[in-house]
């Protein structure tokens, strides 16, 4: 993986002792790199279902890939941060970037796009960090970003899982099943820290997430920092979708009630009026 960096996991230790938790799968032996789909998956499959998840994954590669930038970020800052922060961004970013190349692997095999393509490509990024600078503010900030953007991965997952993995065949959707459930326990991981770490700052949560919400509205594109991703494909989503999130959030961390399960199965089964599927067509958002 061309620009990724390995990690050193022995900074893990004081994140076993605590309620921090990661999703243990093994990438190679669900879909190993020459994995080839079975043909009648793609014999059978409807055009619109095959056109969507290519452009589909032409986004998610590469913006999964962008964990390693933010990453690197938050690291030249590393001395404003706790120690449990560090410990559990290192074992984010071992699942990010799992994610980055099992979505390759996934991309090639759907689409034959070679490795060496993807590489020159996601070499090739910009990444802008002037437009999403208020939610870098501090460790803080940080974590309540990673949890609504980890639980709008999780309903965008689910999605994509409902409308695209589970026609490929078993290995690519539980591909899918893996992403919903790590971007899940991301979601857990960050309120943890946020409950033990920043208790005494809950009462700010709302007034930044509805901060948070406006600005991934307002930036009309993706600036490759892995954050607020969500802002190219907001189409796909009824418009009530950062409302619940926002709600789900409030209840995880003890700071209002839960939204109802119909109300949040909607963020992922919403199809505009006259669609089948959501549409996605190649010239929305931004790679």
């Amino acid at each position: 993986m061309q620009g990724i960096k390995a990690i050193d996991r022995s900074g893990s230790v004081s994140i076993r002792a605590s309620r921090v938790r990661q999703n243990i799968w093994d990438l190679d032996a669900l879909l190993p790199i020459d994995y080839i789909i079975p043909p009648h998956h793609l014999e059978l499959l409807p055009s619109e279902v095959y056109t969507n998840f290519c452009n589909l994954l032409s986004r998610d590669v590469y913006s999964e890939g962008d964990a390693q930038w933010l990453y690197n970020y938050i690291q030249s800052r590393a001395d404003e941060m706790s120690p449990e922060f560090l410990a559990m961004l290192d074992l984010w970013l071992a699942d990010e970037l799992k994610h980055y190349e099992a979505l390759r692997r996934t991309y090639h095999c759907i689409t034959g796009v070679d490795f060496a393509e993807m590489n020159h490509q996601f070499a090739s990024r910009v990444h802008e960090i002037k437009p999403i600078e208020m939610v870098l503010a501090d460790e803080f900030t940080i974590l309540v970003t990673m949890m609504f953007d980890e639980i709008g991965s999780v309903y965008s997952y689910r999605r994509d899982l409902w409308e695209y993995y589970r026609h490929f065949g078993t290995a690519i959707q539980k591909i899918g099943h893996h992403l919903v459930k790590d971007e899940g326990m991301h979601f857990n991981n960050a309120a943890e820290l946020l409950l033990t770490k920043h208790h005494h700052r809950l009462g700010e949560v709302k007034e930044l997430l509805e901060q948070i919400s406006v600005l991934e509205k307002s930036l009309q594109k993706y600036h490759k920092t892995f954050f607020l991703d969500h802002a190219q494909e907001q189409y796909r989503f009824p418009s009530h979708f950062n409302l619940v999130l926002i709600r789900f959030i409030l209840a995880r961390l003890g700071l209002g009630l839960q939204p109802e399960r119909l109300g949040l199965q909607e963020l992922w089964q919403w199809v505009p009026t006259g669609y089948r599927l959501v549409p996605i067509f190649a010239g929305d958002g931004d790679r």
